[in-house]
């Protein structure tokens, strides 16, 4: 099965040579190419359906980190690829706190670029050899920030969480009240930003992917 994908850049040339190389590769099928962000998310909301959205940084009327953080927000099933001209840590930055999956270098290989939408629309995150250690330090950067923000007790609940335990059970493992895992449970969505439990055993996995540890 093909993987579908919209593609958004605003360097006319970029694109149609994008899309050109694109087309030629079995397993991958162009949905879209567009110029701006805008007209990305305006596609999917009419219906377009893509397993993985390539999209340039920065773009006028609406660059790729609102486009990465607009489809979090409400189409999260849909992976972003970030492509840019340069490894501009802050650019780096920027996406992956939007929420997206892969980062590419525009000077990437064909190879490279096919190989980094195959695995994210595997679910999996892809980012180019040249931003490894942009990437490891983000990591680490977050990682420490998700210790600060939340307490011992908050961590263990995540824990929790992600194993699939409810509030009842997690109240009668740890000896607390169900409105006391309640309380914990609103605290941790409220620092992090995030809304639903689906959203947030997601986030504590990848993170667990990435470093291994939570504690």
């Amino acid at each position: 099965m093909s993987v579908k994908i919209l593609l958004a850049d605003d360097h006319q040339l970029f694109l149609d040579g994008l899309t050109a190389i694109l087309r030629q590769e079995i397993g991958i099928e162009i949905l879209g190419a567009v110029n701006n962000g805008y007209e990305l998310l305006k596609m999917i909301e009419h219906g377009s359906k893509p397993d993985v959205v390539l999209s340039d940084v920065r773009m006028p009327i609406m660059d790729g980190i609102v486009v990465a953080r607009t489809l979090k927000k409400n189409f999260p099933q849909i992976p972003v690829i970030a492509l840019t001209m340069f490894d501009q840590e802050s650019d780096v930055h920027d996406m992956l706190e939007a929420g997206a999956m892969g980062y590419v270098i525009k000077k990437a290989e064909k190879k490279e670029l096919v190989e980094a939408i195959h695995t994210v629309a595997k679910g999996q995150k892809y980012f180019s050899k040249q931003l490894s250690g942009i990437y490891e330090e983000w990591i680490r950067k977050d990682t420490d920030h998700l210790r600060k923000a939340l307490t011992r007790r908050e961590r263990q609940i995540l824990r929790l969480i992600i194993r699939g335990k409810t509030s009842l059970q997690m109240a009668k493992e740890m000896r607390l009240s169900r409105f006391t895992i309640d309380t914990h449970r609103k605290n941790i969505h409220k620092k992090l930003g995030i809304k639903s439990n689906i959203a947030l055993v997601k986030y504590a996995d990848e993170w667990l992917n990435d470093t291994g540890d939570l504690n």
